[in-house]
């Protein structure tokens, strides 16, 4: 990215299109959009190139908009030892890294503000836990979490239905537990 290039006009990827069009679909499924509308939009969201397209596609629904001076793509959680934490008041991009060789990670996002539907969280914890809060109506998926030693427990409710924010846990620990809670 040139330093001239604003975010709003950065190149979309073909998940963020996916994304979107779950995001439009959630919205006529709530009577937000007329089956015309949404046929429409998820058109235009098929063609988009820029998150300024997407964006556009978005702005009359709730949830929708954010400042672009916020967004990022990847929020990275690296140090040695030590805990990492997230909590509070926070924007949260599409992939977090988490990185830690010992320590905790407790990331709260029942304050936060999501810029995508889907986050995906990539942990990398030699010796501690990793510790999810998750808002109401968001779901998990724990597919791809891994521990060595250690447990991975989703105490949240399960639905076969896939809540917004979905979050993906991908990595995990090596000697420490997994917990997604809300």
């Amino acid at each position: 990215m040139s330093e001239s290039t604003a975010p709003r006009e950065l190149q979309v990827s073909t998940a963020e299109r996916e994304h979107v069009a779950d995001l439009l679909g959630n919205h006529m499924a709530a009577g937000r959009l007329t089956p015309d509308e949404y046929a429409e939009r998820l058109q235009a969201a098929t063609a988009a190139v820029t998150r300024s397209q997407l964006n556009a596609l978005m702005l009359d629904l709730p949830g929708a908009s954010v400042p672009d001076s916020l967004v990022t793509d990847v929020l990275e959680l690296h140090n040695t030892a030590g805990d990492l934490k997230r909590t509070g008041k926070w924007v949260v991009p599409a992939t977090i890294s988490i990185r830690t060789k010992l320590g905790n990670a407790r990331i709260d996002f029942s304050e936060a503000r999501f810029t995508t539907p889907i986050v995906t969280v990539d942990a990398a914890v030699a010796v501690g836990n990793v510790d999810l809060v998750i808002p109401d109506g968001a779901t998990v998926d724990l597919d791809q979490a891994r521990t060595t030693i250690g447990t991975i427990a989703d105490k949240t409710v399960t639905s076969f239905e896939r809540g917004t924010p979905h979050i993906v846990v991908r990595g995990g620990t090596v000697l420490g537990n997994i917990s997604v809670r809300h």
